[in-house]
């Protein structure tokens, strides 16, 4: 099992913790405070499609500063960061990062990780990120707004052979795009079997995404199976 190194190496400017041993990969390299999140092993199925998993920072005031993962089978890990200088928490990274999959095989997996440190120290001391001076401007004069908006909801799924899911953009947004993703939280990687035994199929229903599930046989029984809906959404009338 290899590792994809995706790591931001910022040190943070908070004394008075050292680093973390809890955490197995790279996340914390560097930082001197640092929080280790473990993600679920994300299934990736085959195919030119890439898979988008959401992690987040436990608690407020928590912000990215360094990305790892673990990884079961041959694997394009990245993830979506924002444009800005220079690259660090607070300008490339937010509290949640979306990490991005493709597999050469049939089916693969990875476990995202995440170095989360505060935005702020308390006590007077220096802030742990970079505050940015600006955003991205445009040729155009005015505000510079995100032109989309990506909503992301967690289901756990029930120990059934089929099941469905649903997400909508909220009122006054329109569906633009849409992808799901199935994710299994247990410590170690899942055989081929187990992690193909469950199935997720999106669609679009009007301005709604419908995911449906189908579980196998195989599905492990004492595993907490997640799937994890997300809906890009854009401002305006659909």
């Amino acid at each position: 099992m290899k590792r994809a190194l995706l790591v931001l190496t910022i040190a943070a400017a908070v004394a008075g913790f050292g680093p973390s041993t809890a955490s197995a990969g790279t996340e914390c390299e560097g930082l001197i405070v640092c929080i280790p999140v473990k993600g679920p092993w994300v299934q990736v199925p085959g195919g030119g499609t890439p898979t988008y998993y959401q992690l987040s920072c436990p608690g407020r005031g928590q912000i990215i500063g360094g990305l790892d993962a673990d990884r079961a089978g041959p694997l394009e890990l990245s993830f979506l960061g924002t444009l800005g200088g220079p690259v660090g928490p607070g300008v490339t990274t937010n509290r949640s990062a979306v990490f991005v999959a493709r597999t050469t095989r049939s089916l693969a997996s990875f476990r995202p990780l995440l170095g989360c440190i505060p935005t702020s120290g308390g006590g007077g001391r220096a802030r742990t990120s970079y505050e940015p001076k600006r955003k991205l401007t445009a040729a155009a004069p005015g505000p510079v707004i995100d032109a989309t908006i990506r909503r992301v909801r967690n289901v756990r799924l029930k120990d059934a052979p089929s099941e469905r899911a649903t997400y909508a953009c909220l009122s006054g947004e329109r569906l633009l795009a849409y992808s799901s993703a199935v994710a299994f939280r247990q410590n170690k990687p899942l055989a081929l079997s187990a992690l193909g035994s469950v199935r997720a199929t999106p669609r679009r229903a009007g301005n709604r995404v419908v995911v449906n599930v189908r579980s196998g046989i195989t599905r492990p029984p004492d595993v907490r199976v997640e799937l994890q809906i997300h809906a890009i959404c854009v401002r305006g009338p659909s």
